[in-house]
């Protein structure tokens, strides 16, 4: 099967408009702000003009609806955009599908040198308190969509067994944290470093 020739978000879409359709941009754009995840985009200024796009591509197409006393353009996926979908899903897998989860708390772990021990033990209570924030979302999240087919449903477990990992994940850290010196690396002494490595490339 043919590689998906359009971006992740681009392909995201196109598999909700599958999904959720028929559908508006703003249908698509609300299922997405209500997701735990941040993961996805969901402006208007990114949403809107994306699904244009697939339109033009022939992935997508649309037609008038009456909504009360506004119309609106509704959208469905073609058969062109099923194959498309379809090389985006694979197999083959796509080098970005199975890469390194997104994960914006793990990105400001490597830096928590930089905090006071203080600060880095209140780092690291508020990050264990907003994983419970965010398996709430989870569930609710469930609660509200699950129903669209057993595979989304699916997302929901992963989500949890990946909360349930980033929980060990934070109780390592605390135990590291505990051990840890009270100042992190000091970026003069890696300046330091640096220097005395290019002067000796330079003899």
């Amino acid at each position: 099967m043919a590689r998906s020739a359009h971006s992740e978000l681009e392909s995201f879409v196109l598999g909700l408009v599958w999904q959720l359709g028929p559908c508006s941009p703003y249908d698509v754009r609300r299922h997405m702000r209500a997701s735990p995840s941040t993961q996805w985009s969901a402006s208007a200024g990114s949403i809107y003009p994306l699904v244009q796009r697939l339109e033009r591509a022939g992935l997508l197409k649309s037609e008038h609806s009456a909504h009360g006393k506004r119309e609106r353009r509704l959208y469905t996926i073609t058969s062109t955009g099923m194959r498309e979908l379809r090389a985006w899903i694979g197999p083959p897998l796509r080098p970005e599908a199975v890469s390194v989860s997104h994960d914006p708390l793990r990105s400001r772990v490597r830096f928590l040198g930089a905090l006071t021990p203080a600060q880095r033990t209140r780092w690291l209570r508020a990050a264990a308190a907003a994983l419970d924030t965010i398996e709430e979302q989870i569930r609710a999240w469930d609660s509200a969509h699950a129903a669209l087919d057993v595979y989304a449903a699916h997302m929901t477990i992963c989500g949890v067994s990946d909360l349930a990992a980033r929980r060990e994940w934070l109780a390592a850290l605390a135990r590291v944290n505990d051990s840890a010196p009270a100042r992190g690396p000091s970026r003069k002494r890696g300046a330091a470093q640096r220097t005395r490595s290019g002067s000796g490339k330079s003899r």
